[in-house]
């Protein structure tokens, strides 16, 4: 059994227990949008919610990833997107790994294990989809090659395939910085070097200007670490504090992500970034509680689209959950000193 077998076995009573409210949590992540297979989403949701937990109950996740990349292959084949299915598979993961927080090491290897399966399946829908392409591009070209008036489709065959590898490369890049920021994180227990290592890390990977991580005290007020490229003005290792204004305090108030493409354009914006011109915040929500924020800024005007938002929210669950435990092992080590 591999060691990733091993962690979601481990997991997978666990997961068994939250198993109702992870359907539940899985279903509002999916809103109103409808399976392209047809049927009862909620039945359809729980079947493969059901197949999921008993196959990591029986130690077969790797079996579990090698009949899913099958089963995409031949819906590949079949004409079928896998848009929708890959979407579907990132929210039940993120579903999953919400139920996952704890104070003991265990928890903390099932998050990184449920991740690299998350991870595995996303790069698995990506490989088979770019194998799919380039089939559909070779039978193309071999029909365009049989007939002169062939040759415009494909001309937008290649476009569509270079277009395609390109947005391959940006999603891989995406995949690498979850990865990236999940395994700098997840073992790290004291909460200030957990913000400023993520927000170094982040901010690394994504090379924007300037990368902030922040959470509300007791009192409301907002603290936290960030990091910047060299020359934006301010140490990396700086400490920001202050009261929830911005596009920070709208992410907060709003309990929802908050993308400006201008923030020229922005009247809650505060210009307190040299150069900045489009700037995300993602909040950071735990148990639907608002406890503070990723912000990202960088010089690019219209920067952020919905991929990133997807990643930055992505970062703001392993975040959060890496937060709650550096909190609960804090307090108790103050409780036995």
């Amino acid at each position: 059994m591999t060691p990733l077998a091993a962690a979601l076995l481990a997991a997978a009573p666990r997961l068994q227990a939250e198993r109702a409210a992870i359907l539940e949590a899985w279903l509002r992540t999916l809103g109103e949008t409808a399976s392209p297979s047809g049927g009862d989403l909620r039945e359809s949701c729980a079947r493969e919610l059901d197949s999921v937990l008993e196959r990591l109950a029986r130690g077969e996740a790797e079996e579990l990833l090698e009949e899913e990349s099958r089963a995409a292959a031949q819906s590949a084949r079949m004409g079928a997107s896998l848009q929708w299915r890959a979407q579907a598979l990132a929210r039940l993961d993120r579903s999953c790994l919400a139920v996952l927080a704890g104070t003991d090491p265990a928890s903390s290897e099932a998050v990184l294990a449920l991740a690299e399966m998350a991870l595995r399946r996303l790069q698995a829908l990506l490989r088979v989809s770019e194998e799919e392409n380039q089939r559909r591009l070779q039978a193309t070209q071999d029909q365009g090659a049989q007939a002169a008036e062939k040759a415009r489709e494909l001309e937008r065959a290649n476009e569509a395939l270079r277009k395609s590898e390109r947005q391959s490369q940006h999603r891989a890049e995406q995949i690498a910085l979850l990865s990236s920021v999940a395994h700098r994180i997840a073992s790290i227990l004291d909460p200030e070097r957990l913000m400023q290592e993520a927000a170094e890390a982040i901010q690394a990977r994504m090379n924007h200007t300037y990368v902030a991580v922040v959470v509300l005290d007791d009192e409301g007020v907002l603290v936290g670490r960030w990091a910047g490229r060299p020359g934006v003005g301010r140490r990396s290792a700086g400490r920001a504090q202050g009261p929830a204004g911005g596009v920070i305090g709208r992410a907060l108030r709003k309990r929802a992500p908050q993308v400006v493409a201008d923030v020229s354009r922005d009247p809650d914006y505060h210009a307190d970034v040299p150069g900045t011109h489009s700037e995300m915040v993602i909040p950071l929500l735990d148990a639907g509680e608002v406890i503070g924020a990723i912000d990202f800024q960088t010089e690019k005007a219209g920067a952020f689209d919905l991929d990133a938002v997807a990643v930055g929210e992505t970062i703001a669950e392993f975040l959060v959950v890496a937060l709650r435990n550096a909190r609960l092992f804090s307090e108790s080590r103050r409780g036995q000193d």
